[in-house]
């Protein structure tokens, strides 16, 4: 084969590889894939806690699928009878929560933490606190 043709083969190999490797951050994260029981809600006036609601397990769940879609039971009433759904989008440690007509949801700054069994959602106005099994 001529030089040309090696060029030709190696340029190629790097688009590829370019190709293969592009595309930002991954749709999900697979620490946060499964569902989640809301244990506590605290507001934040500025910054700061301002009141705490606790919740019972199965009280309040929210279910991140490996596709990128998520599902939420919140407590009823007034909750929807079939819970609220959308999809998500992973940036960094945010998430930006969709609904299904694609309206924002809610967007979210997380944390997973002891070994997978906690997640912290924060935002300026509130604080989830979840866990799991």
């Amino acid at each position: 084969m001529n030089r040309m043709g090696w060029l030709l083969i190696s340029l190629a190999s790097v688009c590829l590889v370019a190709v293969g490797s592009a595309g930002g951050s991954p749709k999900t994260r697979p620490e946060l894939v499964g569902t989640w029981d809301y244990t506590s809600m605290t507001a934040l006036k500025n910054g700061k806690p301002f009141g705490t609601v606790h919740f019972q397990p199965g009280q309040w769940t929210v279910t991140f699928n490996q596709d990128a879609s998520w599902v939420m039971k919140p407590p009823s009433p007034p909750a929807k009878p079939g819970g609220l759904s959308g999809s998500y989008a992973i940036h960094g440690n945010d998430i930006d929560m969709k609904l299904a007509n694609g309206s924002s949801y809610q967007k979210y700054r997380f944390i997973v933490e002891q070994d997978g069994k906690v997640l912290t959602l924060t935002t300026k106005e509130a604080t989830i606190s979840a866990s799991r099994e």
